[in-house]
């Protein structure tokens, strides 16, 4: 057929309203003979295995063309593709052709008729993607970068214990929940300081408690 600029065009060019999918319009067999449900999958997949070269898109990656198991990144080019969504009659009387009942050739699973015709895993995904990762680089970027800042005038803060003469950072808590201040012992060194001063009171109040019961054994003995 001959469009009005007299070129010849293929006849469903004309009557086909692109979906802005890309390619070219879907087929959507139905079987209608009952043979059972697995001989039905198996005519299924035999369509699908003949027809692979006219519904299957090319994976493409920044570098171009690509085999699929490379784990560098890309998308399917649907371009020049024929989308294939296959079903049975007795699925379409069961739930309509609005229901999940329609797979199309290169998914996993029956889906509603708008989502098997949608492309998945294109370029716009890809770039996507792209878009993600580069502003998850950014926003590390820039914790590092902060960090890298900070870290300075942090060892500027820090002072040398003047007991073990190790490095005391501001903010640092020992097991007991002291917080030293600038220019003090270090946590370690001042938990170890309490513990002392807490065992030398115990000795003075032991001591003392001796002295007063020496003291009344003295006095009951005279008596």
């Amino acid at each position: 057929m001959k469009n009005d600029r007299g070129r010849d065009v293929p006849l469903w060019s004309t009557l086909w309203d692109d979906s802005g999918r890309g390619g070219y319009p879907p087929v959507a067999p139905v079987f209608t003979k009952d043979v059972g449900t697995e001989a039905r999958m198996n005519r299924i997949k035999t369509i699908r295995d003949l027809s692979r070269t006219c519904w299957q898109p090319r994976w493409q990656n920044s570098h171009g063309w690509s085999p699929r198991d490379t784990e560098e990144d890309g998308w399917w080019d649907f371009a020049g593709t024929v989308p294939v969504i296959a079903t049975h009659l007795d699925q379409l009387r069961a739930h309509g052709p609005h229901g999940p009942v329609w797979w199309r050739f290169g998914h996993s699973d029956w889906q509603p008729i708008t989502d098997a015709l949608t492309n998945t895993g294109t370029q716009e995904e890809y770039h996507a993607r792209q878009d993600r990762r580069r502003q998850e680089q950014e926003a590390a970027r820039a914790v590092e970068d902060q960090r890298r800042r900070e870290e300075p005038a942090q060892w500027e803060a820090t002072w040398e214990c003047p007991s073990c003469q190790s490095d005391v950072e501001p903010g640092t808590v020992g097991p007991d929940g002291h917080r030293p201040t600038e220019g003090v012992l270090c946590p370690a060194c001042e938990h170890t300081r309490r513990e002392a001063e807490r065992e030398h009171q115990a000795a003075e109040e032991a001591a003392r408690n001796n002295g007063i019961l020496a003291r009344l054994r003295a006095r009951t003995g005279d008596r």
